[in-house]
């Protein structure tokens, strides 16, 4: 039962059968799982509760559906039940993916969380919030709503009149929608919206239960796409990864003779969520990202991950204050972000934050992706509905529908992205050996640089920021010496000292001005800039599609924070070229496509 709405998720002892009836039933689910062709099949839903309805689709969709058919399946939720309420609940249902659905649960963080299933054929999309404000936000067509709020009386919020159009807007030809209520203004509200609603048998005890249907002739399945990832370090990977999930021919380009051959192949990475005091565009995405990363890592299975946790430590009384307001202003549960004291100092903990080799993370998400190491891709060219990867001197690499530009500072090589405001930035890590007061660290420590635990003997310390060029990767002893004073400045106890230097590794991020990264489709900068002209002189725009360049898209731009990001923007891009429901609130994406430098260098009069 809710205590939130005063309503039940299910009669007592029939919720599976109740939800059988209502929402499989009286949208035919198992029947049309089974007469798929391929592609996805999209399943929206208002009012995740329990769960119950996605685990009984996702065990017909798993029973009926053939290869290579998919499920996206999206579901809101305001008051997101806890991990443990939904063990108790689960212990007395036999589901299939029950424990798979546990063990990837999000932490109870507004936003979208995507979680996989069934070997990535099924994807389940969380939007935990207000529906009033996830609704609006969710791109995407689907085939089947399930609209399980609770009923009009308990929850009126839901049921609002401006609902029904935004649900319809939604909707592919053909799509259908159920529902346990049969009060007359939601079948008006449906109605009004242009659906053809019908009123039919209840389960049990509910007489009625009200099904829908919005006319129209469904659209053939999209085609398998043919995709060129240009880059193999993180953010090539993970568009790759995610991609050849949902049944693309991927091929993967890189200059190198293997995938994380430059900063993607540092021996240890961080993992944690940047977090800011405000809401922002910029923690909210790395929060979001931070969490999806985190599941993926876990689902490969990655040996040397290590949920050790991070500690940031206040080193001045500035830090402590916003430290206090940032958890004061957020209430992040305990698994995000709380208080801590780490030798004298107050410190923001992230306890299941840790660290990972990023080698290890790229060369499982590129498992089995053909590929072709050692050679540079330098110019894209259009030759009719497809793009073709040339080398510098004009040799084709490649011929592909798509193409993800993921080389990180590189990616402006091309006359399509040379527009492009990534910057470059220099970092250079160190490798120390343990002192037998270093030994027993557990956590990674953040100072003005940081510090990870031992792994077979050796410290990770650093990094460097420097902006410049991009040159050789060659190390520096000023670096080295660089690092060692940070960390002696602020833990001294640890008594490491250059004598015991293993180790220097340096290499080039790619980031942006306002260090969010690029994401999607890449805009046609000419034609972009003549019809937004008019926002040089402060006019609204007109126009209501930006021209983009077709089947050309960016996953690049992600700072020092490539491990949490990357797979984010794989599942964003992934999701745009298949034609999926997107992983992303709409006015967060806003904030990631690459665009956005173009509208602000018009509204700024600087292009």
């Amino acid at each position: 039962m809710s205590l939130d709405y005063g309503d039940i998720y299910f009669q007592r002892g029939h919720g599976l059968e109740e939800s059988r009836h209502v929402f499989l039933g009286g949208n035919h689910i198992p029947a049309r799982f089974a007469t798929l062709g391929g592609g996805a099949f999209h399943i929206a839903e208002l009012g995740f509760g329990s769960g119950l309805n996605f685990l009984l689709t996702a065990q017909a969709f798993a029973e009926k559906a053939p290869p290579p058919s998919r499920l996206v399946y999206v579901s809101a939720e305001k008051h997101p039940v806890g991990r443990g309420d939904l063990e108790k609940i689960y212990a007395y249902f036999d589901l299939p993916q029950a424990q798979d659905l546990l063990t990837q649960y999000p932490p109870p963080v507004e936003g979208f969380h995507t979680l996989s299933f069934l070997s990535g054929r099924i994807r389940l999309i969380l939007l935990f919030g207000d529906i009033a404000d996830t609704l609006p936000q969710l791109a995407g067509k689907f085939d089947a709503w399930y609209l399980d709020g609770f009923s009009p009386p308990k929850n009126p919020a839901m049921w609002e009149e401006k609902l029904f159009p935004a649900i319809a807007a939604r909707t592919r030809p053909g799509g259908t929608a159920a529902t346990f209520s049969a009060a007359g203004h939601v079948r008006r509200g449906l109605e009004s919206a242009g659906f053809k609603v019908e009123k039919t048998k209840g389960y049990g005890v509910k007489r009625d239960m009200t099904v829908a249907l919005l006319p129209g002739t469904p659209d053939a399945p999209p085609a398998p796409r043919k995709v060129a990832v240009l880059g193999a370090g993180l953010g090539g990977c993970a568009a790759a990864y995610a991609l050849r999930q949902r049944g693309h021919d991927v091929l993967l380009i890189d200059r190198r003779t293997a995938v994380a051959e430059e900063t993607s192949g540092n021996p240890v990475g961080i993992l944690y969520p940047k977090l800011t005091v405000d809401p922002s565009p910029l923690g909210r995405f790395h929060l979001q990202a931070y969490c999806q990363a985190r599941r993926l890592i876990e689902q490969l299975g990655l040996s040397s991950w290590r949920a050790c946790g991070v500690l940031h430590l206040d080193l001045n009384e500035g830090d402590k204050a916003r430290s206090q307001e940032l958890l004061a202003r957020n209430e992040f549960p305990d698994e995000i972000a709380r208080d801590a004291v780490y030798a004298g100092y107050s410190a923001i903990e992230q306890p299941q934050a840790g660290m990972l080799s990023p080698k290890e993370f790229c060369t499982a998400l590129a498992k089995d992706i053909p590929a072709r190491f050692g050679v540079e891709a330098a110019a894209l060219r259009r030759n009719g509905e497809n793009w073709e990867v040339l080398d510098g001197a004009g040799k084709l690499l490649a011929t592909a529908d798509d193409v993800v530009i993921a080389q990180g500072f590189a990616g402006k090589a091309f006359s399509q992205t040379e527009w492009l405001p990534l910057q470059s930035l220099r970092g250079q890590i160190t490798g120390i050996r343990a002192s037998a007061e270093s030994a027993p660290l557990h956590q990674v420590i953040c100072h003005d640089g940081y510090i990870t635990p031992a792994t077979d003997g050796l410290h990770c310390i650093g990094a460097t920021f420097q902006k410049e060029s991009p040159a050789g990767a060659e190390t520096r002893t000023a670096d080295d010496v660089e690092n060692l004073e940070k960390l002696n400045r602020w833990l001294p106890e640890l008594k490491l000292n250059a004598a015991t230097i293993a180790y220097s590794r340096a290499g080039y991020r790619a980031a942006t001005p306002d260090k969010l990264p690029l994401i999607g489709p890449l805009p046609d900068y000419d034609a972009f800039r003549g019809n937004f002209a008019s926002l040089r002189e402060g006019k609204k725009i007109t126009t209501s599609e930006p021209p983009r360049l077709p089947g050309l898209y960016a996953a690049t731009g992600f700072g020092a924070h490539g491990l949490s990001g990357a797979p984010m923007a794989g599942e964003i891009v992934a999701a745009m070229i298949s034609g999926e429901p997107l992983p992303v609130a709409q006015d967060l994406l806003a904030h990631l496509l690459p665009e956005r430098f173009i509208f602000r260098g018009l509204k700024k009069k600087t292009i």
